[in-house]
């Protein structure tokens, strides 16, 4: 405000003057700061709390998952640390694989494969449990010199989204479980079913078609029964830990019950289909196996005579380059890639038999060698096609 004795300056040298109006000043200064402070330290106290609303709860939950191995990973890694070097080993670790693989389609259909160990899902669970007992005891509202918060709308949504989260964590071990549970009874009803009619000849399509249905069953069980009860335990630990932290199921269901029964089950019509059923059919299965033994021998001359084939018409040592003979060479390459698809699915198909009627499965070297040689064609011209532009 300008003087108005002098009508210039201002009154700022005589209000400097006055000490009690300084004191006062200050005082106000000073009870600004303590509200500055004590607002603050209010502020400070969602710390711990704040990845409620600056993270995402499925992305972050999603990432979650995607930080434990996949059941595969954890698999292939016990068979890498049972490797002893033995001739044949490369060949019996990728049929445990196929095995698992073949495991998956029936137990773990539709279950999900990667996540953490529970000793994780355990500590997260609790630190989200923690938390959500933090807010549960914030003070509603509190008095802040004269500044008044009312705390109470952001404590009920900070209840209802850590409840949110608790719940994504819970669901999805209660979910992957129950439905890894009912796998295993699917399972277990379709071998039971499977095994109650036994073909008595091998002669019309009809019986021949049964004999497949049942030595499929038979293979199965083979192939899964182990590995689906070395989940029972895992399973258990999984709703022990739900009961732990106090998550409701389904009334009246006691999934441990269910579990020791699906594994009591899955024992019985194991032994029953390897046991006097296996036997039954034993006759059967070996004039079968003979027929098949005559398709693998007719197979694996085909093979032979393609690998011949595919050795002389591939270009290997072709010594010009054009773009007419790199159109070539791509069509060729394109052409044997496409038969030894076909190939390779006729092997699948008859390794598959073979692991039905207890043969010894064929390793196909040769067509591993074409597939293997058609990348190393396919870089090669490639780079050829590269140079030649």
């Amino acid at each position: 405000m300008p003087r108005l004795d002098t009508l210039t300056g201002d009154y700022l040298v005589e209000i400097k003057d006055q000490f009690v109006l300084c004191g006062t000043t200050q005082l106000i200064t000073n009870n600004l700061n303590e509200i500055q402070d004590a607002t603050n330290n209010f502020i400070h106290q969602y710390d711990d709390k704040k990845f409620l609303w600056e993270e995402t709860l499925s992305e972050s939950f999603q990432a979650f998952l995607d930080s434990g191995k996949s059941m595969k990973e954890l698999f292939a890694a016990e068979l890498d640390a049972k490797r002893t070097g033995e001739e044949g080993e490369e060949a019996k670790i990728e049929d445990e694989m196929n095995n698992f693989e073949h495991m998956t389609t029936k137990i773990l259909n539709q279950v999900a494969t990667r996540f953490p160990t529970l000793e994780v899902f355990d500590e997260k669970i609790q630190h989200l449990t923690d938390v959500k007992e933090k807010i549960s005891t914030m003070k509603p509202t509190i008095d802040i010199g004269w500044l008044r918060v009312n705390s109470t709308p952001l404590i009920k949504e900070l209840e209802k989204t850590i409840n949110s989260w608790i719940e994504a964590y819970t669901n999805f071990l209660l979910n992957n479980t129950t439905k890894q549970i009912q796998n295993i009874k699917t399972f277990v009803q379709q071998v039971t079913e499977g095994i109650k009619v036994i073909p008595t000849a091998n002669e019309t399509d009809r019986e021949k078609q049964l004999l497949m249905g049942v030595m499929t069953h038979l293979r199965d069980v083979k192939t899964i029964k182990d590995k689906t009860l070395s989940m029972i335990e895992p399973m258990k630990q999984a709703i022990l830990l739900l009961k732990k932290h106090q998550v409701k199921m389904e009334e009246g269901v006691d999934y441990l019950v269910i579990l020791e029964n699906n594994k009591s089950q899955l024992i019985d019509v194991s032994e029953k289909a390897l046991g006097p059923i296996k036997e039954q059919i034993l006759p059967l299965q070996n004039q079968e196996a003979q027929n098949i033994k005559g398709r693998l021998a007719r197979f694996s001359v085909e093979v032979q005579e393609f690998r011949i084939k595919f050795q002389n018409n591939c270009p290997f040592h072709i010594q010009d380059s054009s773009p007419e003979i790199i159109d070539k060479a791509y069509d060729t390459i394109t052409y044997y890639y496409d038969e030894t698809c076909k190939m390779e699915k006729i092997a699948k198909d008859l390794n598959n038999l073979e692991g039905l009627f207890d043969l010894t499965k064929t390793n196909y070297k040769q067509l591993k060698d074409c597939r293997s040689e058609l990348n190393s064609l396919k870089q090669m011209w490639d780079l050829i096609a590269l140079i030649d532009m």
